[in-house]
């Protein structure tokens, strides 16, 4: 009985590292993917108009782009893997498993555009203080709503990780002249991405998430982006400007290497991030997740060098950085706790 239980632990400790490794690799992943995305739309920015409507064009489309090609290379792993592509009809057939398409387009059109474009205005580690502000909304949502308790550790927690978007906010970097629009637009961010948290909790449930997360909230999420950048150029006049970013796109070979690379880095925060739900959970998995916020420092000077994109930051942005993920850490996940697989949660 001790030798099956000893056996027992150490195969649990796997799966928990495993997963914890997987939730780091997606918290690593979204950063390359957003510098990559902010790459490709920087070269059609070079003739397209300056207006925060044709930002916003721009965004969906390039975000339509790489989630697109994102989705495609997710199928193709997967059949490869044995999965058959009948499995995505299955799950089309599973009614409660749609309901991934209305939290995509919260996470998709509404968050992770707002996101691509407050990269692109304010760098990558500001927008990244205000979107960590995601699980902290959650946990206040929760206790103002939901009546859940809240202890000392999540107030702090709350508290140290509002504190550091204040810090990071208090001076722009240098050459960069839309910080605290793009501070602003990060903000719309955080409160859709919780929604999206929300409303897909269920369909995950009774969905495989490596089949769920290509076909709704990556191809799914493409073809609505797609869509609504189309009603929105009809609307305001402005139908030109498809045929000039699609034209400009498949003109620059290093404007597509820019788009799959972050459909491909995409790919593995999507699929990785659900998949460590399954092994450590989902608050587990989310505070290693947020650390993204610090990680965006070292990701953003290599990228930087290597002449991907501009980078800068303050010492400001740095302490905010620090500091806020050391409050998500504090309210979504208990130290004594992370080594702990999902069932015990």
């Amino acid at each position: 009985m001790n030798l099956a239980k000893q056996l027992y632990e150490k195969k649990k400790m796997r799966l928990i590292i495993f997963g914890l490794i997987i939730s780091f690799l997606g918290a690593i992943a979204v950063n390359i993917f957003m510098n990559f995305n902010v790459s490709a739309t920087n070269i059609i920015l070079e003739n397209f108009p300056s207006t925060l409507l044709a930002a916003y064009v721009l965004s969906l489309l390039t975000l339509s782009l790489c989630e697109g090609a994102g989705g495609i290379m997710t199928m193709i792993f997967t059949t490869a893997r044995g999965i058959p592509l009948a499995e995505y009809g299955r799950i089309l057939g599973v009614k409660s498993s749609r309901t991934i398409l209305l939290s995509s387009i919260l996470g998709g059109p509404i968050a992770t555009a707002c996101f691509v474009m407050a990269v692109s205005l304010c760098g990558s580690t500001y927008a990244n203080c205000v979107v960590g502000m995601t699980p902290i909304l959650t946990a206040i949502f929760g206790i103002l709503f939901l009546k859940e308790r809240a202890n000392k550790r999540i107030w702090c927690g709350i508290i140290i990780c509002s504190a550091g978007i204040v810090i990071a906010a208090m001076g722009p970097p240098e050459g960069v002249t839309n910080f605290y629009l793009g501070i602003a637009i990060a903000c719309i961010a955080p409160f859709a991405y919780t929604a999206e948290n929300i409303i897909s909790t269920h369909a995950m449930d009774v969905s495989d998430p490596t089949i769920a997360c290509p076909l709704y909230r990556m191809l799914g999420s493409a073809v609505m982006e797609f869509v609504i950048a189309i009603v929105v150029c009809a609307a305001t006049g402005h139908t030109e400007w498809i045929g000039y970013v699609f034209s400009t796109v498949f003109s620059s070979p290093l404007c597509i290497m820019f788009i799959l690379l972050a459909g491909l880095f995409m790919a593995v925060q999507y699929n990785g991030t659900y998949a460590s739900f399954i092994y450590v959970g989902a608050m587990k998995s989310s505070a290693i997740l947020w650390t993204c916020t610090f990680w965006s420092i070292p990701i953003g000077y290599t990228m930087g060098a290597m002449g991907i994109l501009e980078y800068s930051i303050t010492g400001f942005g740095v302490i905010g950085a620090i500091a806020v993920v050391i409050g998500v850490m504090l309210v979504v996940a208990k130290p004594k706790e992370l080594f702990n697989l999902r069932a015990i949660d």
